[in-house]
């Protein structure tokens, strides 16, 4: 994707998806505003979910995309507990910043549908999570009906490039219990695609 792609895409991000956006306002809030401790949140994109955070919540946004990450300063405003980081979750650079067991919290919202390989950064979230700690998690997800799969996979490649790397068709739900994380809570919901929404736990962390 180009970079002049990459600042149209940042540009209009928040207007392209704003009523998508409005229907997961409540869901976003209701996630987010009573965590608290060491957050970190991954592809910030242009911040939409800063506003949730309490005061309590110290929080490292980590976003790949120079644009995005400029559209997410505007966001900060007043609040110092939010560092923005210029990297990607698999990058080898945040190990200098995000030390292993230093997160109460990961969010993942609408980000791992996008990261080339998502088995690894679900690596990367257990390494950064403290025993204990907990992974929140929005993410759409492929179809549950085959007729709609398949429209979902013919269109991805398409999607993928107009979307800045956004895949329709990710079972990520399956990728979870594959990678180690059981829900504390989990829930499917739908906002014109399937999404899971829950909180997980490493398994065997207490």
């Amino acid at each position: 994707m180009g970079k002049s792609y990459q600042k149209l895409f940042a540009r209009f991000y928040d207007s392209f998806m704003g009523d998508f956006e409005r229907s997961l306002f409540k869901t976003r809030r209701d996630m987010l505003q009573n965590i608290e401790g060491n957050v970190i949140e991954v592809g910030a994109g242009t911040g939409v979910n800063f506003k949730f955070y309490s005061d309590k919540a110290k929080v490292i946004a980590i976003e790949p995309s120079k644009p995005m990450l400029l559209e997410a300063e505007k966001k900060i405003g007043s609040n110092s507990n939010i560092d923005l980081v210029n990297y990607g979750v698999c990058d080898k650079e945040l190990s200098n910043i995000i030390k292993e067991e230093s997160a109460d919290y990961i969010v993942s919202m609408l980000v791992l549908c996008t990261i080339p390989n998502p088995k690894k950064a679900l690596d990367y979230f257990k390494k950064w999570l403290k025993p204990g700690g907990k992974l929140i998690i929005l993410e759409h997800i492929h179809a549950q009906k085959s007729h709609n799969k398949k429209i979902q996979n013919i269109i991805n490649p398409a999607w993928r490039a107009f979307a800045d790397g956004c895949n329709l068709n990710r079972n990520t739900d399956i990728l979870l219990e594959e990678a180690g994380f059981k829900p504390i809570s989990e829930e499917y919901i739908k906002r014109s695609l399937r999404f899971v929404k829950g909180v997980y736990r490493v398994v065997g962390s207490e």
